[in-house]
């Protein structure tokens, strides 16, 4: 509490020897009158109207005498033909009509009919073969010999291939 007294006592006497404000310390001195001009902007937009007022009234004038004003054959000049448009067009609509067919091409297939099961074990029984009571799981050596078999026979299949020379992979 003593602090805040001590504080207060001393913003008081810096706030009395603070110098007063005068707002008006700079009235007395006038500076001199200065003729302005409008600017250059000024000029630069007065100048573009009345160019684009010149310019409006000349090809209006050529278009009432039935010619065509130079503006529009300039346009005429770099505005590519009607041709041209309709080639490309003509490619865009076969580029994506290909592309639709291609799409309800791969969209027909379906999934394949079968699985084939590369682990057999871990399909069937996902969890983990600890502490697992006898006859709970299924016997599965018919699966297993069937895949085996499937297996086999895709094997003797591929090496025959290969034989004859008629397969370029080994994968196929």
């Amino acid at each position: 509490m003593f602090f805040a007294r001590r504080s207060v006592a001393s913003a008081r006497l810096m706030l009395r020897n603070q110098q007063p404000r005068r707002f008006d310390s700079h009235a007395a001195h006038h500076a001199a009158p200065v003729n302005e001009s409008f600017g250059r902007s000024f000029y630069v937009a007065v100048g573009t109207f009345a160019s684009c007022f010149v310019l409006y009234r000349v090809t209006k004038s050529t278009e009432e005498s039935g010619s065509q004003s130079w503006i529009s054959g300039l346009i005429e000049k770099w505005t590519p033909s009607e041709q041209i448009f309709e080639q490309r067009n003509a490619i865009h609509t076969a580029a994506i009509e290909k592309a639709a067919q291609d799409r309800l091409l791969f969209f027909s297939q379906g999934p394949r009919p079968t699985y084939e099961l590369k682990h057999q074990e871990v399909s069937f029984h996902p969890g983990p073969p600890y502490n697992v009571i006898a006859g709970e799981a299924a016997d599965l050596t018919k699966v297993v010999a069937h895949y085996e078999r499937e297996n086999q026979e895709a094997e003797t299949a591929r090496v025959a291939r290969m034989q004859d020379g008629k397969v370029v992979s080994l994968y196929e």
